[in-house]
């Protein structure tokens, strides 16, 4: 007889805290449970199973959860459920990482089970891994607006129009508009298209400037929408970096 075990999930690594001499405390995403904080200890040990290599930023992981009450779990046992070819070795795409983790840190603040979210963020970073430079220079970007739209406050697409500015305040395009949180004609007209692009249609053609200003304006969009991202830095990098 297979008897399933209920308390294995896949789970995203979203930040780890040294905890005490050899223990460490580890906020991941996980598909079946929702957002979850996990006490690993001895991981520092010669014979643990867990290292601290296995809770990298964004490591990508198969778990067993060992408790059901309380807020701080335990970890039974893990694996490496996909092991990335570059994305810690490459120092662009830990670049974006770096953004994207953050993002998502401060943006997922409730341990609500959503396993479309769970697996929109999973393949994300799949696809990220497998892709060559030329076409992920504007991950960050579309990354950024996909996501915004399972955390429930995606664009209003259906008011654009040719000419009308998007307010990045009420979230719709308008013909006019006295709202200090507009977006020029221009830069309106490539947020959406980037906003109705997928991976796969990754080769929008940007310059350097525009991807910059878009990479802001979407960043304050979410500041404006998320309590917790009003202090993000992280996106500064990017604008170098991605250059």
């Amino acid at each position: 007889m297979i008897t399933i075990d209920n308390s294995k999930t896949r789970a995203i690594v979203l930040q780890s805290i040294r905890y005490g001499d050899s223990s460490l405390i580890v906020k991941m995403l996980t598909e079946e449970f929702g957002l979850q904080s996990y006490m690993v200890k001895g991981v520092w040990g010669k014979n643990s199973k867990m290292k601290p290599a296995h809770f990298q930023n964004m490591n990508l992981l198969e778990i067993v959860d060992s408790s059901n009450k309380g807020s701080l779990h335990f970890i039974k046992d893990l694996s490496i459920s996909y092991f990335y070819k570059n994305i810690h070795s490459d120092f662009k795409k830990t670049s974006i990482i770096i953004f994207i983790s953050e993002l998502i840190s401060k943006s997922i603040i409730d341990s609500d089970i959503d396993k479309t979210l769970f697996r929109f963020i999973y393949d994300s970073l799949i696809w990220l891994d497998e892709s060559e430079s030329a076409a992920y220079i504007n991950f960050p970007i579309i990354f950024a607006m996909k996501l915004c739209s399972y955390l429930g406050f995606s664009p209003n697409l259906e008011t654009y129009q040719e000419g009308r500015l998007f307010d990045l305040l009420d979230g719709d395009f308008k013909s006019d508009s006295n709202s200090i949180h507009v977006i020029d004609n221009n830069l309106s007209t490539i947020f959406y298209n980037i906003c109705k692009k997928g991976y796969e249609n990754y080769d929008i053609n940007l310059s350097n400037s525009i991807r910059q200003q878009l990479l802001e304006a979407i960043v304050l969009y979410y500041k404006l929408h998320v309590e917790n991202v009003k202090d993000i830095r992280s996106h500064e990098i990017l604008h170098t970096i991605l250059s």
